[in-house]
C-alpha cells in the first residue's frame, strides 16, 4: 500500500476514535441532564420559566425526558456506526472487498435509517416545547444529507459485495 494511503487510513482511525470519544461525552451529558431533571427540577423549572427558549415550564418535564431518551438512542446508534466504520477502515489496508465489509456498510445504512426515523419524534417534541423562533424548535426532522448518506451506504454495500464476488470468481478461474 502506498505511504499516502497508510497515512490517510491512520488519520481516519484517529479521527474515528476522537469521534467515538465525543459521542461518549455527549451521551454522558445527556445522562447528566436527565439526572438533573430528576434531582433539581424545581431549580430548573424556575430557570425555564424565565427562558426565551421554552414555552411552558409546567408541562415541559415529560417531553424533555422523551427528548433526552431519543437523543440517547441516536447517540447509541452513532456508536454502532462508528464501530462499524472502524472495522471497515481496519480491513481496508489488507483486503477491503470482502463480504464482511459489504455487510458492515449495509448495517451502517440501516443504522442511518434508524437515525432518520428517530429524528421525526425528536423534531416533533422539540417543536412542541420550544418557542417557534428558537433554534431548539428547528431540531430534528428529516435531513437531505442523511438521506443521501443512507443511499451512499447501500450503494457502497452493493459495490463491495460485487467486488468480493468478482474477486472470488477470479480466484476460482486461476
Amino acid at each position: 500500500m502506498p505511504k499516502d494511503h497508510s497515512t490517510l487510513l491512520g488519520a481516519t482511525r484517529g479521527l474515528l476514535w476522537l469521534m467515538l470519544a465525543l459521542v461518549a461525552a455527549a451521551f454522558l451529558f445527556v445522562m447528566a441532564a436527565a439526572g438533573a431533571l430528576v434531582v433539581i427540577w424545581p431549580d430548573i423549572a424556575v430557570g425555564v420559566k424565565d427562558s426565551e427558549v421554552f414555552i411552558d415550564p409546567a408541562t415541559i418535564r415529560p417531553p424533555l425526558f422523551a427528548l433526552l431518551g431519543i437523543l440517547a438512542m441516536v447517540l447509541a446508534v452513532a456508536v454502532f456506526i462508528l464501530r462499524k466504520l472502524q472495522a471497515l477502515v481496519a480491513s481496508a489496508s489488507s483486503d477491503p472487498f470482502i463480504p464482511a465489509n459489504a455487510a458492515r456498510l449495509r448495517h451502517i445504512g440501516w443504522a442511518l435509517v434508524a437515525v432518520q426515523l428517530l429524528a421525526l419524534p425528536l423534531g416533533s417534541i422539540a417543536r412542541s416545547i420550544a418557542v417557534p423562533t428558537s433554534q431548539f424548535a428547528d431540531m430534528g426532522g428529516i435531513d437531505l444529507n442523511g438521506i443521501l448518506s443512507i443511499l451512499l451506504a447501500f450503494v457502497l454495500a452493493a459495490v463491495f459485495e460485487r467486488g468480493a464476488a468478482m474477486r472470488d470468481e477470479l480466484e476460482g478461474t486461476v
